[in-house]
């Protein structure tokens, strides 16, 4: 049984036999060495080769835009016209629900360490004879871990909400900038087709 394949030199199509699949073989046309490929093999190879190439275009065209200081349109082609609304190094629009979460997040760590003192407190008393018995201090302990976590957790949820919210609102924002830029554009162009 023989295998269909396409030299990677010349690209003319030659069989081989199948038992030199994945092995150096000689093209029959050019005369190269290349490893033996299926032409499902060769397809898949190409179309890496290009998506890396693809890739690799990207990143060049952000770096030369990083050294140049190229309109955004003319690097990532998005038109002929600048951009007007969308800037994508713009700060976020929602800096004080930012700023509530980390303020969410700090006072859910203070609270830990409140609890850690308040714990600490307990047992304090209880070694100065203030608490009389193990079990009330146990129960203290408890109650304090049990109230302290619960409310951890709230704080820290809360906190974890207003960035997504804030994630959310920068998103929609971004997308509202980048249609209105789409619209301009397409406006543009329209009034442009029409004049000819």
């Amino acid at each position: 049984m023989t295998v269909g394949t396409v030299c990677p030199e010349c690209q003319k199509a030659f069989s081989a036999p199948d038992d030199y699949l994945g092995k150096k073989v000689d093209c029959p046309h050019c005369g190269r060495r290349s490893v033996l490929r299926t032409l499902k093999q060769v397809e898949r190879e190409a179309k890496c080769f290009e998506a890396d190439r693809e890739k690799s275009a990207l990143l060049d065209r952000v770096e030369s835009r990083q050294r140049v200081g190229a309109p955004y349109c003319e690097e990532y082609q998005t038109g002929t016209q600048r951009v007007r609304n969308f800037h994508p190094r713009m700060p976020s629009k929602f800096l004080r629900i930012r700023a509530l979460a980390e303020l969410l997040v700090l006072g859910a760590y203070l609270e830990l360490f409140l609890v850690a003192v308040g714990i600490g407190l307990t047992i304090h008393l209880w070694v100065e004879g203030v608490v009389p018995t193990a079990s009330l201090m146990v129960v203290g302990i408890l109650v304090l871990t049990l109230l302290g976590t619960a409310l951890f957790l709230v704080l820290k949820f809360l906190g974890e909400l207003a960035v997504f919210f804030a994630d959310l609102g920068d998103q929609q924002n971004n997308t509202v900038q980048l249609l209105l830029d789409l619209r301009e554009n397409t406006d543009l162009h329209e009034g442009e087709s029409r004049r000819d």
